[in-house]
């Protein structure tokens, strides 16, 4: 019999297996004896697919994807190594650092999957994946070999049903603030929030390798979760899989149409192939739960990160990113859009358009913030230079009414090792001249207990941080005289950067210095990063989050 794999299309994929002429996805199901592993070893292999374990660390063209992109490094065994269980295929790999798992010896259970266009390993419930991008390719998988005596069986067999993932509603059971998905390598990207029926829906796009997957295309998809309090939260099902080799998904927002749940989002069509026969633009999917989505397979805007909202009234409010004409359109049927407002002061992604208190606010990717005293065309105001901007640290925030006529803030921190990185909530705070303030959301709770400190009238407020692994010293600074507050290398002159890099961050303007004042602060060690977290609330109206590599300790 002839297994094969079939790639069609240049710079692109679609995987299949050959089994006596009928078409479809394979897997590859092993028992593995992951018992002592002290050096690589080859597996099992079928034409391009190879599996082994490889030591990571010890191969210098593999050290950053070893350290960053497959983060196997921060998962070694008691010994020190770091073997890894891995396959390859067509360029791409995927692995599990055999320190991560609960059980670290004996025989396990080793799922390999090419479903659609993934590539998947799965080993006791945990798993890494990546997405094909290549050129034409045609391998036989006729004559497999099992090529060590740790391998007790392997079959090949047609793939049936999905390759994997969360395919049903599970608690989550870490704490939300900062939050990342439960694999090895998984991490929080862009967010999109919104209520139905009383519940919180946050909607993020799954990253895996800071943006590298799909051979630098991203890879992304639609990833959900859910609570009806903030306190207690529920992970649901991918809410809008990758199938397509032609596309990754970008960030759009939650809406509702006919009283369904709507999540809309792009198609980064571009990214992949320029070839005009594929689609490229916004695009929605809908629910009659709110758990499980339909594409709906219309192109509503050429934006290719679209933000879609419900008008009070009814009708839709578009406001397009790139790809798309600047501007903020409205439309009674996801179709005909109309400009409404085409005087916007900049342009951007991922934008988060809201109102409060009559005032209209718009932020806009990692760094943009525009001010509209009533949401007249033409109204808004460039604040992106005001000192009291609501960035703080985060990446590509988004605001979401919540109940009692709140508003929710909710973005992600990035990674030291580039996009993608953990989830962040917020809660915004209103000042009469319309400017907005940032705190901790009261229902929310950090995996550490923070620490509260008072400073008097006009003290400036400090705190060293020194670094176990001798990098340098963080230094926290509250200076009431200036109206400002850091987190910055303890150097004489540090260099600040955009705040959503989360290095060196500046924050200014801030109206809780006049008097006494208190600072609470989160230090919170992250092992799956290798990487500390500094949050800090001041005075209760305004925040400001780091991170910086290895552990770290408070000196002062």
């Amino acid at each position: 019999m002839i297994h094969r794999i079939l790639t069609t299309l240049a710079c692109a994929c679609v995987v299949f297996a050959s089994f006596g002429g009928t078409t479809d996805d394979f897997t590859v199901r092993c028992k593995i004896d992951i018992s002592r592993v002290t050096a690589d070893e080859p597996l099992y292999e079928a034409g391009p697919l190879h599996l082994a374990f490889r030591m990571a660390g010890k191969t210098a063209e593999l050290q950053k994807y070893d350290k960053s992109f497959g983060n196997y490094l921060n998962f070694p065994m008691p010994n020190g190594s770091c073997p890894v269980i891995e396959a390859t295929m067509f360029g791409l790999r995927v692995g599990i650092p055999l320190g991560f798992l609960k059980r670290q010896d004996g025989v396990h259970d080793v799922r390999l999957f090419c479903a659609k266009s993934h590539f998947v390993i799965e080993v006791e419930g945990h798993r890494d994946e990546n997405i094909f991008r290549t050129q034409t390719i045609e391998a036989d998988l006729s004559a497999p070999k099992t090529l060590s005596d740790r391998v007790k069986s392997a079959k090949i067999a047609i793939l049936v049903g999905t390759p994997g993932g969360v395919s049903f509603s599970r608690p989550v059971e870490k704490p939300i603030q900062y939050w990342t998905p439960p694999d090895h390598n998984a991490w929080v990207g862009d967010v999109s929030p919104g209520v139905y029926q009383g519940r919180l829906h946050v909607f993020y796009l799954f990253d895996r390798r800071h943006h590298t997957s799909k051979q630098g295309a991203g890879g992304h998809f639609y990833e959900h979760l859910s609570s009806d309090d903030l306190v207690h939260w529920t992970e649901h099902p991918v809410a809008i899989p990758l199938e397509e080799w032609w596309t990754s998904e970008g960030t759009g927002t939650p809406f509702v149409k006919d009283g369904r749940l709507c999540l809309s989002y792009g198609l980064h069509t571009s990214r992949i192939t320029k070839d005009p026969l594929y689609p490229i633009g916004g695009t929605y999917a809908e629910s009659e739960d709110g758990i499980h989505f339909v594409k709906s397979g219309k192109i509503i805007t050429d934006a290719q990160n679209p933000s879609i909202y419900n008008m009070p009234g009814g009708g839709f409010e578009l406001v397009t990113s790139y790809g798309g004409k600047k501007g903020i359109f409205r439309s009674d049927d996801l179709v005909n859009w109309k400009i409404y407002d085409g005087d916007l002061p900049f342009r951007g992604d991922c934008p988060s358009l809201f109102d409060w208190h009559g005032h209209r606010y718009l932020l806009q990717g990692f760094k943009n913030m525009a001010y509209s005293p009533d949401g007249r065309p033409g109204s808004f105001i460039d604040w992106t230079n005001e000192p009291d901007t609501a960035y703080d640290g985060l990446g590509v925030p988004m605001v979401v009414p919540w109940k009692g006529d709140r508003r929710l803030y909710i973005g992600w921190m990035r990674h030291i090792d580039g996009w993608g990185g953990w989830l962040v909530f917020r809660e915004l705070v209103f000042y009469p001249d319309g400017h907005l303030g940032l705190k901790w959301v009261p229902e929310i709770k950090p995996p550490v207990a923070p620490v509260a400190y008072r400073a008097g009238t006009g003290e400036k407020f400090v705190r060293r941080f020194a670094s176990e692994g001798g990098r340098p010293t963080l230094v926290l600074t509250v200076d009431p005289a200036k109206r400002e507050a850091s987190f910055a290398d303890d150097v004489p002159d540090p260099k600040f950067g955009p705040a959503h890099s989360a290095e060196n961050v500046r924050i200014g303007g801030l109206r809780c210095l006049e008097g006494a004042y208190e600072v609470k602060l989160v230090v919170w060690y992250d092992p799956k990063a290798d990487a500390t977290i500094f949050d800090s609330e001041i005075g209760g109206v305004r925040t400001m989050i780091c991170r910086r590599a290895g552990r770290f300790k408070l000196i002062k």
